[in-house]
């Protein structure tokens, strides 16, 4: 009887030992944080190519964002021993009983916050502002690219423009961004921010030349001030915002909102022909012909009845499905442009987050 009782007492240490030493809270960051980032940033795609798919067939859309994700853990374990001992002996045994009994409850709590309102003017049908707008050109982004996607104008030339009544491009506005990606791929184009002492605005000035530059950059700064009317003898030029400059020092962008090239985004689907046959939406335009002044696709959405194999992004609505290909690296790369530029788009602080309460235990 003695050496069955010891090993039932070693057996309930060792349990309540592991129970109230074993903790799963560090391990858990590693699994839950890339996971919930993975998630949240695959839903974020579908979101956004679904309220793109969903403005090229005048549908509302609808953005909800993760405010808030919480997740809360439990473990209880429990041990129970119980027995009997029969002083007097044969017939009846000695018992002994022993249990063991645990559960975990992993309770994620996420919050979403509807984009209405205020905070949905300001996000989606805010122009970007151009001094927002100038830095990405600095830390890498291309100079054509980001002007043909963000801007609908510069000191009056006309970027293309979507949607069921759009028009081509002005021919000059694509030998602008041509000469400005030449001159940025050389290094001689440059930004700065200065702040003005009697209105503390900030201005973005950017500058065209250095001292060393080739023939070539020479001529394509001085088609970038004949296009734009910029004065030939000065190498300094303050943006604005607007369509056209009050001088012949400044350059005036009139930039897009977020909305607005989700408009243009949505231009590039392929749309099914029923669907503009049934006048669901307007047909998709045919390519221009390749050419130097010609300015290529935004994004090239596809659709069809199946999903998609290899997709960067595929959402269903309604009866097909549209999808990037993960093969097309100009539209995933556009795309993802669209997505950081709404978060420029946000001036002023969010909203906060409603107040949740987790239980303790």
């Amino acid at each position: 009887m003695r050496p069955r009782l010891a090993r039932a007492w070693i057996v309930l240490l060792a349990l309540l030992g592991a129970a109230g030493c074993a903790s799963f809270g560090p391990t858990s960051v590693d699994r839950d944080r890339f996971d919930y980032m993975q998630a949240i940033a695959a839903s974020w795609k579908q979101q956004t190519l679904l309220n793109i798919v969903k403005v090229r067939y005048a549908d509302t859309p609808v953005f909800l964002e993760v405010a808030q994700v919480i997740g809360s853990y439990q473990l209880q374990a429990g041990v129970s021993l119980g027995g009997g001992v029969n002083f007097g002996g044969p017939p009846t045994p000695n018992a002994l009983s022993l249990g063991a009994a645990g559960t975990y409850t992993d309770r994620p709590t996420i919050v979403y916050t509807p984009l209405t309102g205020a905070h949905f003017i300001r996000v989606l049908m805010t122009p970007i502002p151009p001094p927002a707008l100038f830095p990405l050109i600095e830390s890498g982004w291309p100079a054509d690219l980001l002007l043909q996607v963000a801007a609908q104008a510069v000191n009056g030339l006309s970027n293309k423009k979507g949607g069921a009544r759009g028009r081509a491009a002005d021919p000059e506005f694509g030998q602008l961004l041509a000469a400005l990606q030449r001159i940025q791929a050389s290094g001689a184009v440059s930004l700065r921010t200065e702040v003005s002492k009697e209105t503390k605005q900030e201005a973005t000035i950017l500058t065209l030349g250095r001292k060393e530059v080739s023939a070539e950059t020479l001529a394509d700064q001085a088609l970038v001030r004949k296009l734009l009317g910029l004065r030939p003898d000065l190498r300094e030029f303050k943006v604005v915002y607007g369509a056209l400059a009050p001088a012949d020092d400044v350059i005036a962008i009139l930039t897009r909102s977020a909305f607005q090239i989700m408009v243009e985004l949505g231009g590039g689907i392929q749309v099914p022909v029923e669907h503009a046959a049934d006048q669901r939406t307007y047909p998709t335009s045919p390519e221009p012909a390749a050419g130097p002044e010609t300015l290529p696709p935004l994004v090239r959405i596809q659709s069809g009845r199946s999903a998609p194999g290899e997709a960067f992004a595929a959402v269903k609505y309604r009866d097909h499905w549209y999808w990037i290909d993960d093969r097309d690296f100009r539209s995933k790369r556009i795309f993802t442009f669209l997505m950081v530029l709404m978060t420029l788009a946000e001036k002023e602080e969010k909203a906060p987050p409603p107040v949740v309460t987790i239980p303790a235990n």
